[in-house]
C-alpha cells in the first residue's frame, strides 16, 4: 500500500502513536539508562519524563521479573536478552508503591542504537480479581467438603450408633420382663433411661449435622422441622411464613439458606434476648428471599465483633455471595434485628449467577 503521508507527517504520526497508546512504553539504551518514555508510563510510574530520561536506570524502577520458581528475581534479566514476547515484572513507582505489570520486550536493530523497548500493562486489578476468584473457589470447596462430611457423619450416627443403641434398648426391655430382684430391676431401669436419653441425643446430633428432610423433602419441610427443635431447645417461639411456590431448589441453594437460617436464629437466641422470631421464605420466581426478624436487643452493625460459634456474619455473606446472592443486616440497639437474604434463581431453581459451585443435584 502506497504511503500517503509525507516524511514529516509520518514522524508526527508515529510520535502521536507513541505518546497516546494505552500501554506504557519504556525505552532503554544498552547501559540500561532510560532514554524515552510515553505518557502512559508517566502515569503508571508517577515520574515525569524529564525525571526519567537520561537520569534513571531501569533497575531503579524495575524490582525484578517473575519466574516459575521465584516471584521477583533479577536472574537472567530480560534486559540482557534480544527479545521476550511475554513475561511479568514488577515496577516501583516514584512514591515507593510496587505493582505487577504484564510485559514484552524487543531489541531494536543497530540503526536504533540497539535500544530495548519495553511495553507494560498494569495487572494489579487483574490479579486482585483472580485472587478473589481463587478464594471463592477455595471457600466453595471447603463448604462442599464440610457438607459432605456432615452428611457422612450424620448417616453413620443414625444408621450405626443409633441402630446399635436401639438394639440395646430392645434387649433391656426384654430383660426387664424377667423376674429379677428389686435392686437389679432399679439398676436396669436406670440403664434403660440412660440408653434412651443417649439415643435421643444421637438422633438430635444427627439431625443437627445434616437433616435428612433437607435432602429428602426440601427446604420448607427442613425449616419447619428445625423451628420445632429450636423452640424445644431455646424456649423461643418462632413463626414461619411461606410465600410463593414450594418447589425444590438446587441443593447448594437449599443448603446455603438452611445454614444461614441456623446461624441467624442461633445468634438471636444467644445475644438478642428475644422471646419470638419471625421467619419468611418467599419464592419470587427469579429469586428466593429469606428474612429472619427478632424484636430483641439489636446491635450496631458498623461496630459488630463476630462472636458466633458457627458461620458468623462473614460466613453467612460468603455462602450467599458464592451463589450470586446477598445478605443485608438491619439492626440498631434496642430495635431488634432483621437479616434479609436474597439469591437470584434460574428457571430450574438453581443459582442464576454460578460462582464456582458444582451441580450436585
Amino acid at each position: 500500500m502506497k504511503n500517503l503521508l509525507l516524511p514529516q507527517q509520518t514522524s508526527s504520526f508515529l510520535e502521536s502513536l507513541f505518546q497516546n497508546v494505552s500501554d506504557a512504553i519504556l525505552v532503554i539504551d544498552k547501559s540500561g539508562t532510560i532514554i524515552a518514555v510515553n505518557k502512559s508510563f508517566e502515569r503508571l510510574s508517577g515520574y515525569a519524563a524529564e525525571e526519567l530520561i537520561d537520569r534513571i536506570n531501569l533497575c531503579q524502577v524495575c524490582i525484578g521479573m517473575a519466574t516459575c520458581s521465584e516471584e521477583m528475581t533479577c536472574v537472567e534479566c530480560f534486559a540482557h536478552r534480544q527479545k521476550m514476547p511475554a513475561f511479568e515484572m514488577f515496577v516501583r513507582a516514584k512514591g515507593g508503591e510496587e505493582f505487577p505489570v504484564a510485559a514484552s520486550s524487543t531489541r531494536l536493530p543497530d540503526e536504533g542504537l540497539g535500544a530495548l523497548v519495553l511495553i507494560l500493562r498494569d495487572i494489579t486489578e487483574q490479579q486482585r480479581v483472580e485472587r478473589e476468584r481463587h478464594q471463592r473457589q477455595l471457600t466453595n470447596y471447603v463448604i462442599q467438603a464440610q457438607e459432605e462430611e456432615r452428611k457422612r457423619i450424620s448417616r453413620d450416627l443414625h444408621d450405626g450408633i443409633g441402630q446399635a443403641l436401639y438394639s440395646i434398648l430392645v434387649g433391656l426391655r426384654v430383660v426387664n420382663q424377667l423376674r429379677l430382684e428389686d435392686t437389679v430391676m432399679q439398676h436396669l431401669d436406670e440403664v434403660k433411661q440412660l440408653t434412651s436419653r443417649t439415643l435421643e441425643e444421637v438422633k438430635n446430633l444427627s439431625v443437627e449435622l445434616r437433616p435428612s428432610a433437607l435432602d429428602d423433602l426440601g427446604l420448607v419441610p427442613a425449616v419447619r422441622s428445625y423451628l420445632k427443635r429450636f423452640e424445644q431447645t431455646f424456649g423461643i417461639e418462632s413463626e414461619l411464613t411461606v410465600i410463593g411456590s414450594r418447589r425444590r431448589y438446587h441443593s447448594a441453594v437449599e443448603t446455603a439458606l438452611y445454614r444461614i437460617l441456623q446461624e441467624a436464629m442461633t445468634n438471636s437466641a444467644k445475644y438478642a434476648d428475644t422471646d419470638q422470631i419471625y421467619v419468611t421464605l418467599e419464592d419470587q420466581d427469579e429469586q428466593i428471599r429469606l428474612t429472619v426478624v427478632d424484636r430483641g436487643a439489636g446491635f450496631d452493625p458498623e461496630h459488630l465483633r463476630i462472636k458466633g460459634t458457627g458461620l458468623g456474619l462473614f460466613g453467612m455473606r460468603e455462602r450467599a455471595n458464592l451463589l450470586g446472592g446477598a445478605v443485608a443486616i438491619d439492626s440498631a440497639p434496642g430495635k431488634g434485628t432483621t437479616i434479609d437474604v436474597t439469591i437470584p434463581l434460574d428457571e430450574r431453581g438453581g443459582p442464576k449467577h454460578d460462582r464456582s459451585i458444582v451441580d450436585r443435584r
